[in-house]
C-alpha cells in the first residue's frame, strides 16, 4: 500500500517554489513561439483593423498566392475561403474618406460576411453570401445608402481570384455612365471578360481602330458608338435599333456603313465583327 505521503504533493516552500519557476519557463517558452510564428508569417491581431485591411488591400492585389497564406489570412479576416464572394468597390468621396464607414457592421445585420478596406481610388470590400437572394439583399442596401457610384464584380468561389474579380468591380466602376443607377454589377459575359483580363494589352490593341475616329467631333463619335452598341445588343436589327435610338432605320444602316469606312472592317464579317465588337467593348470599359 502506498503511503500518504507519497501521493501528498509537497507542500515546503522550496519546492513549490520550484513548480512555479517550471510553469513560468514554460510559459514564456510558448509565448516566444507565438510571437515567432507570428511575426515569420506576419499574422495579423484579431480585431486589428488597419490589419485587416492591409491583408484585404494584399488580397485585392493579388499579393497572396500560396494556399497556406490563403488560408491564413481568410481565418483573419473571418472570411471563409470558399464562396460565393464579390468584390465591392466604392467611389470615394473625397481623397482619404470611405464612402461607406460602417458598410462591414450593416452587411453583418443581413448574415453577411465582409472585410474592407481603404484605397486612394476606392473603398474595397470582398464580401461572402449565402444565396443569390442575399446578393441581392446586399446589392440593394447599397442602392439604398451610397451616395457614389458602385462597382460590382461577378460572383467568384476561390479567393485567390479576388484579384481579377477586383479588377472587374473597378473597371466595372470607372466605365458606368453618369447619370445611371449608382450600383453597377459586372454582367461576366465573354466579351466584357475578355476586354477586362488584361487591360494595358486591349487598350493598345484596339487603339488603331479606334483613333480613327479622332477626327470626328466627340458628339458625333459617341453617336456611331451608341449606334453600334445598340445594333449590337438587339441582334443586328436595323429596325429595333431605330425604334431604342429614335431614328429611322436607314439612318442606323448609314452610320454603320461609317463605322465600317472608318475602321476598314466590314460588318458582313464575322471576323471583322468580332474584332469591332471587342474594340467597342473596350472602349466602354476601359478608355
Amino acid at each position: 500500500m502506498v503511503e500518504e505521503s507519497a501521493v501528498r504533493p509537497p507542500v515546503n516552500g522550496k519546492a513549490s517554489g520550484q513548480t512555479a519557476k517550471m510553469l513560468t519557463a514554460q510559459e514564456v517558452f510558448a509565448a516566444a513561439l507565438a510571437r515567432t510564428d507570428r511575426e515569420e508569417h506576419n499574422l495579423p491581431k484579431f480585431g486589428d483593423d488597419s490589419e485587416r485591411s492591409s491583408f484585404v488591400d494584399a488580397l485585392v492585389h493579388g499579393r497572396l498566392i500560396d494556399q497556406w497564406s490563403l488560408w491564413e489570412v481568410a481565418d483573419c479576416l473571418r472570411l471563409p475561403t470558399c464562396g460565393p464572394f464579390v468584390v465591392i468597390a466604392v467611389e470615394l468621396p473625397q481623397v482619404g474618406t470611405a464612402a461607406l464607414p460602417d458598410i462591414e457592421s450593416k452587411l453583418r445585420s443581413l448574415d453577411v460576411l465582409s472585410a474592407w478596406c481603404l484605397l486612394p481610388e476606392a473603398q474595397v470590400g470582398v464580401v461572402h453570401f449565402r444565396t443569390d437572394d442575399t446578393l441581392d439583399d446586399v446589392l440593394a442596401l447599397l442602392s439604398r445608402i451610397t451616395t457614389t457610384h458602385v462597382g460590382v464584380s461577378a460572383r467568384f468561389d476561390d479567393l485567390r481570384e479576388t484579384a481579377q474579380a477586383f479588377r472587374c468591380a473597378r473597371v466595372t466602376l470607372r466605365g458606368r455612365p453618369d447619370p445611371g443607377p449608382l450600383v453597377s454589377v459586372f454582367d461576366a459575359s465573354i466579351l466584357a471578360t475578355a476586354a477586362v483580363s488584361a487591360p494595358d494589352v486591349m487598350t493598345k490593341l484596339v487603339a488603331p481602330m479606334l483613333q480613327s475616329f479622332t477626327q470626328l467631333a466627340e458628339n458625333e463619335r459617341e453617336i456611331l458608338f451608341e449606334t453600334f452598341r445598340v445594333w449590337m445588343e438587339h441582334d443586328g436589327s436595323l429596325r429595333t435599333t431605330g425604334e431604342v435610338l429614335f431614328c429611322h432605320p436607314n439612318t442606323v444602316r448609314y452610320r454603320l456603313h461609317r463605322i465600317e469606312h472608318y475602321t476598314g472592317r466590314s460588318l458582313s464579317r464575322p471576323r471583322d465583327v468580332a474584332e469591332l465588337c471587342l474594340a467597342f467593348e473596350v472602349h466602354r470599359r476601359l478608355m
